[in-house]
């Protein structure tokens, strides 16, 4: 699950893949920023921004559909706690279509960037403003979205080894205390198995790496978001 719904990575040649990871985190931010701050109207129309993408990429609707179930679900929760309190069909199906929209955008974010390439980008660009030690930020991020899914996975197999065991959650104190004692002592054996791994290696975590390199669409790209989200923003001023 952990793989599924944060590193899916496909190998494809779409638009998306050929953009700089940073492109797309700043894409993913500005959208995230314009979309969630929206009216109903057009949060509903900008809504269907990440689907018209995902189509265009071919995007497995139906992996991610069924991977994606929670998602959906506090979509649904979200809608309907905000028809109840306010009331507005509009307003709640907007809430609920944006927030799925947020969440289709930050997968095709993932399905077209390998975590590392991401991790790269982002320390080449901060390099300029904090220089060597950015490429210990980009180790650090890197080395957190490879630990992710092995915490998930972690969590996973800790739990259908107390079951296995007959540990009962009829107490859920003491399955919770069990659960997260067992959790913690398979993290840090894991987490010490891959740093011995690493420096087995020989990594240095301050060594600089290269990223993907900067073509006129990222270019374009970077500029259309950030124009996007201070028009939304300078609007938006203005009518309050």
């Amino acid at each position: 699950m952990a793989e599924a719904l944060i590193f899916h990575f496909r190998q494809t040649d779409s638009f998306l893949s050929r953009l700089n990871p940073c492109t797309k985190l700043i894409a993913l931010i500005s959208y995230t920023a314009v979309v969630s701050s929206s009216s109903p109207l057009p949060a509903l129309l900008l809504a269907t921004l990440p689907a018209a993408a995902a189509a265009a990429v071919h995007l497995p609707f139906r992996t991610y559909a069924k991977e994606g179930i929670f998602f959906i679900i506090l979509a649904a929760a979200m809608g309907l706690s905000s028809f109840i309190s306010e009331g507005n069909a509009m307003a709640a199906s907007a809430k609920a279509l944006s927030f799925m929209a947020m969440v289709l955008a930050s997968m095709l974010l993932a399905d077209s960037t390998m975590p590392d390439d991401l991790a790269r980008s982002i320390g080449s660009a901060i390099s300029h403003a904090v220089g060597k030690s950015a490429y210990a930020i980009a180790s650090a991020i890197e080395i957190t979205l490879s630990m992710i899914p092995l915490i998930i996975d972690s969590a996973a197999a800790a739990y259908e080894a107390m079951k296995a065991r007959g540990a009962s959650s009829y107490h859920p104190i003491r399955f919770l205390t069990q659960l997260s004692s067992l959790l913690m002592t398979r993290l840090l054996d894991d987490a010490e198995a891959y740093i011995d791994a690493l420096y087995s290696r020989g990594y240095d975590a301050a060594a600089r790496r290269s990223s993907a390199p900067y073509r006129n669409m990222d270019r374009i790209a970077i500029i259309m978001s950030i124009a996007a989200a201070a028009a939304h923003y300078f609007l938006k001023a203005i009518a309050d």
